[in-house]
């Protein structure tokens, strides 16, 4: 049941790479495609969830208290390890970024075809903490080494209140809060636009898979790939199991704490001086590992949960 709910994600994510590789389009087509999926179809996919979902707000402290234990911990690992890691800041940002941040693409894609509609919704509220906070703490980590660093913090705080992401899960949250009931043709242009999401998003995800001299980076790789596969899910599991957590609940967090880091890093890297190769390249090995990683972690989680 497991490897039949894995297998057409991954054949999606091996065909976007293939077709990005063909003259099928460009670079821009792709470029245009993951736009409009991060920008107009994951949002309406999101606030569709969200809106019926019967949520309370007070349901974000919860998750809250999860994730900022685990990213904590993660953060302290890291930056003990800096002079291991990397000589520069730079280097050490990336790996930073590859340690917490997810691919909201692969995650919800697996979330649904293990739990269908229940597992979207809850995915989607921990998208309303997690987006925010591995965000904000990517920007700084590629900030401690710049002068401009007070205007980069207020970049980072901008980004997050702009990302579409967020707030299209606020907007699914204050809906399901309020008990607002919206038109019916707004819902139905919303659920239209809400389909093609997992699939472009998982084609989108293959076509940037992309290698640049792995060189040196053996070492700052290694500790990328054995925080975000590894250690972090494994606290993101004890925390869980501390506290009690719900049990659909405590999947999905895990889920998403052991998803490979996503694009938008390296993108986020390139602007902002980063290590973009080595951002690059960890992606792409993470995106590989997680066809091992994800189901050992599932079958984790269904003994524990």
């Amino acid at each position: 049941m497991l490897l039949e709910s894995l297998l057409p994600i991954a054949a999606i994510i091996a065909l976007g790479f293939v077709l990005a590789r063909t003259s099928i389009g460009g670079p821009g087509a792709w470029e245009l495609l993951e736009r409009l999926a991060y920008y107009l179809f994951f949002p309406a996919l999101l606030v569709v969830e969200l809106a019926d979902a019967g949520i309370s707000a007070n349901d974000v402290s919860e998750l809250a208290i999860i994730l900022g234990i685990s990213l904590a911990v993660v953060t302290l690992l890291i930056f003990s390890l800096r002079s291991s890691i990397a000589g520069d800041g730079s280097a050490l940002s990336s790996v930073y970024q590859g340690s917490i941040r997810f691919n909201t693409y692969i995650g919800l894609a697996v979330i649904e075809a293990i739990f269908g509609e229940s597992g979207l919704r809850q995915a989607a509220l921990c998208l309303l903490v997690y987006i925010p906070a591995v965000n904000v703490l990517s920007v700084l980590s590629l900030s401690l080494n710049s002068p401009d660093r007070g205007n980069r913090i207020l970049d980072a705080v901008g980004s997050v209140m702009t990302n579409p992401l967020v707030i299209a899960c606020a907007v699914g949250l204050g809906i399901s809060e309020s008990g607002w009931q919206y038109p019916q043709l707004v819902g139905q242009v919303l659920e239209i636009l809400s389909q093609p999401a997992l699939p472009l998003g998982l084609l989108a995800v293959g076509a940037g898979i992309r290698f640049v001299a792995l060189g040196a980076q053996s070492r700052q790789l290694l500790v990328a790939i054995v925080n975000k596969m590894l250690i972090f899910p494994a606290l993101v599991l004890l925390v869980c199991i501390l506290l009690g957590i719900d049990s659909q609940l405590s999947h999905v967090l895990l889920l998403l704490a052991a998803l490979p880091a996503p694009p938008s890093a390296y993108i986020l890297a390139r602007q902002l001086g980063g290590d973009a190769g080595l951002m690059a390249n960890i992606i792409s090995l993470q995106s590989l590992a997680a066809l091992l990683t994800l189901p050992f972690w599932i079958e984790i989680a269904a003994r524990y949960f």
